[in-house]
């Protein structure tokens, strides 16, 4: 496998272990009973993925880890469902959100009836999936086409209070410190659905941004320098790393979520500057797989006493 190859198989795997680790957590959020807890890890199949992510580092399936995102959506689908049930049948001025999760929890176990099963299998639809578990578990029907067709009238029937979904949405979504737009003339599962989507996605692009840190950090140690934690700034849509050889050597970074850093080696006597950053180039693409492309200096001391320069990351390498 060349060193590009290597370097992309790499990067899909740290935005697949992300991907899992981030799913898992918001099932562990939920707080719901341990039946529940399997219920929804058996559905999502979490533990097939984690066997699946521990044999394609093994066979270095780069094309296996591309399907990561498609199940980071359909568990998205999954876990935004159960909010918008909430928001559309639960009046959240009487009943707390954690309150409305667990009674959702018992819906979620639902029954191994096969009159209910048949009914699951006929949608895609996560939503009325909800309300197929919700009322089978108070009335019992003939065939799967009966509780089908009750599900979907429920389900139109709950939308029809648009005013009060609308503002269970806002305090679900304040809940977990997701800030959306939300209003009554749009589609309440859609608008949880989609800031759900955008929130998390962008938990799991900061953790790879946060991986890419923690190595240049390691990097730069194992140069000399000292990294402090208050030499690590978070600064919104990039951080910033300061360090300082006890010669008084500097270099300072500021990495992106989109996968550009720019990097600034100062205070250097001689030719040791232009070692140091050929050192961490090496390492930072040999080592940790990530390839930096599109290379350019713009600036660079005559006397060889700095040197400063910015990189990009390929960003379906990141």
């Amino acid at each position: 496998m060349s060193h590009l190859s290597q370097a992309r198989f790499n990067a899909a795997r740290i935005q697949a272990e992300e991907i899992v680790k981030n799913v898992q957590n918001r099932i562990e959020k939920l707080n719901l009973r341990e039946e529940a807890m399997q219920k929804i890890i058996q559905r999502l199949n979490i533990q097939q993925l984690q066997t699946e992510l521990s044999l394609v580092n093994i066979s270095m399936d780069y094309q296996a880890l591309e399907r990561f995102q498609e199940i980071a959506n359909r568990a998205n689908s999954f876990l935004s469902a159960i909010d918008s049930h909430i928001a559309y049948n639960f009046n959240l001025e009487i009943t707390d959100y954690q309150t409305a999760l667990s009674q959702m929890g018992e819906y979620i176990i639902g029954s191994s009836d096969k009159i209910v099963s048949e009914a699951l299998s006929k949608t895609e639809d996560e939503l009325l999936k909800t309300y197929i578990m919700s009322i089978s578990r108070s009335e019992k029907y003939s065939d799967s086409e009966s509780l089908l067709e009750a599900a979907r009238i429920k389900m139109k029937n709950s939308k029809l209070y648009q005013k009060n979904a609308a503002k269970n949405t806002l305090k679900i979504l304040k809940e977990k410190g997701i800030k959306a737009e939300v209003t009554e003339s749009k589609d309440i599962s859609k608008t949880i659905e989609s800031a759900n989507q955008e929130h998390y996605n962008n938990l799991v692009t900061k953790e790879v941004r946060n991986r890419v840190l923690i190595s240049v950090i390691k990097i730069v140690k194992e140069q000399g320098f000292i990294v402090k934690k208050e030499n690590v700034e978070e600064c919104g849509d990039h951080a910033k790393i300061s360090a300082v050889k006890p010669n008084g050597e500097q270099v300072n970074f500021a990495v992106y979520l989109d996968g550009r850093f720019i990097y600034k080696f100062h205070e250097y006597e001689g030719l040791s500057c232009e070692k140091d950053i050929k050192d961490f180039e090496n390492k930072f693409e040999s080592i940790y797989g990530v390839k930096i492309e599109n290379k350019k200096t713009i600036w660079s001391n005559p006397d060889r006493l700095g040197k400063q320069g910015f990189q990009n990351i390929n960003k379906k390498e990141k």
